[in-house]
């Protein structure tokens, strides 16, 4: 038994399993990337209709976060400081969940603009935070699968 639960840890843990996580993680952040970029009139409305970012900082926020999701979305498909892009994807993840939720606390309609910046998209509920929650989940396991997978190689 305890050859099989140290089996199961090694392929969570086994480089043949990070890569296509490190790879779906990053495409998620690059795709969501895309329309902000070309947008970012579009992306400042929507994060000015959260009403929790001062208003003054909006601009600057629709203009470089975008620009950060792309470029930490490919450093993490490279492999390059996968520990600190992991940790920063976990704490903008945190972020926007927690944004989002209190959004929703307040009873108002919102579209996330994560991967569109048209206000014709699906209105936020509190049952659509479960896929912000997965990738929180999958960008802080990456995290720490990779100290352990950095651990082993050395």
């Amino acid at each position: 038994m305890e050859q099989l639960n140290t089996a199961k840890q090694s392929i969570w843990k086994s480089k043949w399993f990070i890569i296509p996580i490190r790879i779906i993680i990053g495409a998620v952040f690059i795709y969501a990337s895309i329309d902000k970029i070309i947008h970012p009139d579009r992306f400042a409305e929507i994060i000015m209709d959260f009403e929790i970012v001062p208003w003054n900082i909006i601009n600057i926020s629709a203009i470089w976060l975008p620009w950060l999701e792309l470029v930490v979305g490919l450093l993490v498909i490279l492999g390059i400081w996968v520990r600190p892009c992991a940790f920063l994807l976990s704490i903008l993840c945190i972020l926007f969940i927690a944004g989002l939720s209190f959004v929703l606390a307040q009873g108002r309609e919102v579209h996330c603009g994560c991967f569109s910046t048209s206000s014709s998209g699906d209105v936020r509920t509190w049952l659509s935070l479960w896929e912000e929650g997965l990738l929180l989940v999958g960008c802080i396991w990456l995290w720490i699968a990779y100290i352990q997978l950095m651990n082993k190689e050395e």
